[in-house]
Protein backbone atom coordinates (compact mmCIF):
# COMPACT_ATOMS: atom_id res chain seq x y z
CA UNK A 1 0.00 0.00 0.00
CA UNK A 2 1.07 3.27 -0.72
CA UNK A 3 1.75 5.53 2.48
CA UNK A 4 -1.10 7.73 1.76
CA UNK A 5 -3.99 4.61 2.26
CA UNK A 6 -1.64 3.72 5.52
CA UNK A 7 -2.56 7.16 6.55
CA UNK A 8 -6.03 6.96 5.99
CA UNK A 9 -6.48 3.81 7.56
CA UNK A 10 -4.40 4.64 10.82
CA UNK A 11 -6.73 7.82 11.20
CA UNK A 12 -9.57 5.08 10.58
CA UNK A 13 -8.34 2.43 13.33
CA UNK A 14 -7.63 5.41 16.32
CA UNK A 15 -10.99 6.79 15.47
CA UNK A 16 -12.68 3.53 16.26
CA UNK A 17 -11.22 3.16 19.56
CA UNK A 18 -12.97 3.20 22.29
CA UNK A 19 -12.70 6.65 24.39
CA UNK A 20 -10.28 7.23 26.63
CA UNK A 21 -8.17 4.68 25.01
CA UNK A 22 -4.57 4.31 23.82
CA UNK A 23 -3.43 3.47 20.38
CA UNK A 24 -2.60 0.11 21.77
CA UNK A 25 -6.11 -0.32 23.75
CA UNK A 26 -5.23 0.62 27.07
CA UNK A 27 -7.51 3.05 28.85
CA UNK A 28 -6.23 5.80 29.55
CA UNK A 29 -6.40 7.61 32.61
CA UNK A 30 -8.99 11.15 32.29
CA UNK A 31 -7.16 14.63 33.23
CA UNK A 32 -7.91 15.47 36.27
CA UNK A 33 -11.10 18.16 36.50
CA UNK A 34 -10.30 21.49 36.66
CA UNK A 35 -10.09 22.65 40.86
CA UNK A 36 -13.79 24.11 42.11
CA UNK A 37 -12.55 26.91 44.35
CA UNK A 38 -14.87 26.83 46.94
CA UNK A 39 -17.16 30.21 47.76
CA UNK A 40 -16.03 33.12 49.62
CA UNK A 41 -19.46 33.46 51.17
CA UNK A 42 -23.46 32.84 50.73
CA UNK A 43 -25.61 35.25 50.61
CA UNK A 44 -28.44 35.25 53.93
CA UNK A 45 -31.76 37.66 54.97
CA UNK A 46 -32.22 38.54 51.37
CA UNK A 47 -35.14 40.98 51.94
CA UNK A 48 -36.27 43.65 48.65
CA UNK A 49 -34.48 44.13 45.36
CA UNK A 50 -31.02 42.86 45.77
CA UNK A 51 -28.93 42.23 42.89
CA UNK A 52 -25.82 40.04 41.86
CA UNK A 53 -23.02 40.30 39.58
CA UNK A 54 -20.86 37.81 38.76
CA UNK A 55 -17.47 38.60 38.36
CA UNK A 56 -17.70 36.43 35.03
CA UNK A 57 -20.58 37.78 33.59
CA UNK A 58 -21.87 41.44 32.35
CA UNK A 59 -25.36 41.07 33.28
CA UNK A 60 -27.02 42.36 36.95
CA UNK A 61 -28.98 38.96 38.16
CA UNK A 62 -31.73 38.88 40.78
CA UNK A 63 -30.58 37.32 44.64
CA UNK A 64 -31.68 35.01 46.23
CA UNK A 65 -31.15 33.77 49.66
CA UNK A 66 -28.39 30.90 49.64
CA UNK A 67 -26.54 31.80 46.72
CA UNK A 68 -22.89 31.59 46.68
CA UNK A 69 -20.40 34.37 46.20
CA UNK A 70 -17.01 34.60 44.45
CA UNK A 71 -14.29 36.51 44.50
CA UNK A 72 -15.05 39.87 42.49
CA UNK A 73 -18.49 39.35 42.33
CA UNK A 74 -20.77 42.38 43.03
CA UNK A 75 -23.87 42.84 45.34
CA UNK A 76 -26.18 45.62 45.17
CA UNK A 77 -29.41 46.48 46.90
CA UNK A 78 -32.40 48.82 45.96
CA UNK A 79 -33.94 51.39 48.35
CA UNK A 80 -35.82 49.74 51.02
CA UNK A 81 -33.30 46.59 50.56
CA UNK A 82 -30.98 44.65 52.78
CA UNK A 83 -28.89 41.64 52.53
CA UNK A 84 -26.70 39.58 54.57
CA UNK A 85 -23.49 38.53 53.36
CA UNK A 86 -21.79 35.31 55.33
CA UNK A 87 -18.45 34.36 54.98
CA UNK A 88 -17.30 30.88 55.12
CA UNK A 89 -15.15 31.62 58.21
CA UNK A 90 -18.73 32.79 60.11
CA UNK A 91 -17.67 36.74 59.60
CA UNK A 92 -20.77 38.56 58.20
CA UNK A 93 -21.58 41.86 56.49
CA UNK A 94 -24.94 43.36 56.74
CA UNK A 95 -25.53 45.30 53.87
CA UNK A 96 -28.22 48.40 54.40
CA UNK A 97 -30.65 49.77 51.17
CA UNK A 98 -28.45 51.59 48.10
CA UNK A 99 -25.21 49.84 48.86
CA UNK A 100 -22.87 47.92 46.45
CA UNK A 101 -20.19 45.85 47.66
CA UNK A 102 -17.23 43.30 45.83
CA UNK A 103 -16.46 40.27 47.12
CA UNK A 104 -12.42 41.23 47.33
CA UNK A 105 -9.32 38.77 46.39
CA UNK A 106 -8.28 37.63 49.91
CA UNK A 107 -4.67 36.94 50.72
CA UNK A 108 -4.85 34.72 53.94
CA UNK A 109 -2.19 35.20 56.78
CA UNK A 110 -0.91 31.37 58.28
CA UNK A 111 -3.17 31.23 61.40
CA UNK A 112 -5.72 33.85 60.17
CA UNK A 113 -8.70 33.90 58.62
CA UNK A 114 -9.96 36.89 56.36
CA UNK A 115 -12.23 38.56 54.53
CA UNK A 116 -11.34 41.23 52.27
CA UNK A 117 -14.64 43.43 50.67
CA UNK A 118 -14.74 46.85 48.66
CA UNK A 119 -17.82 48.61 49.71
CA UNK A 120 -18.28 51.34 46.68
CA UNK A 121 -21.56 52.84 47.69
CA UNK A 122 -23.63 52.58 50.96
CA UNK A 123 -23.85 51.63 54.08
CA UNK A 124 -22.40 48.37 55.76
CA UNK A 125 -22.33 46.52 59.11
CA UNK A 126 -19.72 44.05 59.67
CA UNK A 127 -19.40 41.47 62.53
CA UNK A 128 -16.82 39.06 62.94
CA UNK A 129 -16.87 35.94 65.01
CA UNK A 130 -13.59 34.99 66.75
CA UNK A 131 -11.71 38.50 66.30
CA UNK A 132 -8.68 36.63 67.83
CA UNK A 133 -8.34 34.47 64.68
CA UNK A 134 -10.13 36.52 62.26
CA UNK A 135 -9.54 39.28 60.07
CA UNK A 136 -11.58 41.95 57.42
CA UNK A 137 -11.01 44.60 55.54
CA UNK A 138 -13.07 46.94 53.97
CA UNK A 139 -11.60 49.11 51.10
CA UNK A 140 -13.62 52.15 49.94
CA UNK A 141 -12.95 54.12 46.94
CA UNK A 142 -10.77 56.42 49.99
CA UNK A 143 -9.95 54.30 52.32
CA UNK A 144 -9.30 50.85 53.42
CA UNK A 145 -9.95 49.61 57.06
CA UNK A 146 -8.90 46.60 58.63
CA UNK A 147 -10.68 45.05 61.89
CA UNK A 148 -10.80 42.88 64.37
CA UNK A 149 -13.97 43.59 66.15
CA UNK A 150 -17.54 44.80 65.08
CA UNK A 151 -17.60 47.99 63.17
CA UNK A 152 -20.05 49.66 61.49
CA UNK A 153 -19.13 52.12 58.15
CA UNK A 154 -21.58 54.36 56.42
Amino acid sequence: MNGRWTSMLMALALSALPAGCSPDGKPQASPPPPPVRPPHAHLKEVSGDVKLKRASGDEWLAAREGLPLFENDKVSTAGGAHARIVFAHGGSVNLGEDALIGIAETRPRPGQTRTDVTVLKGKVDATLEAPATQALSVSTPSATIQAGREIVFQ
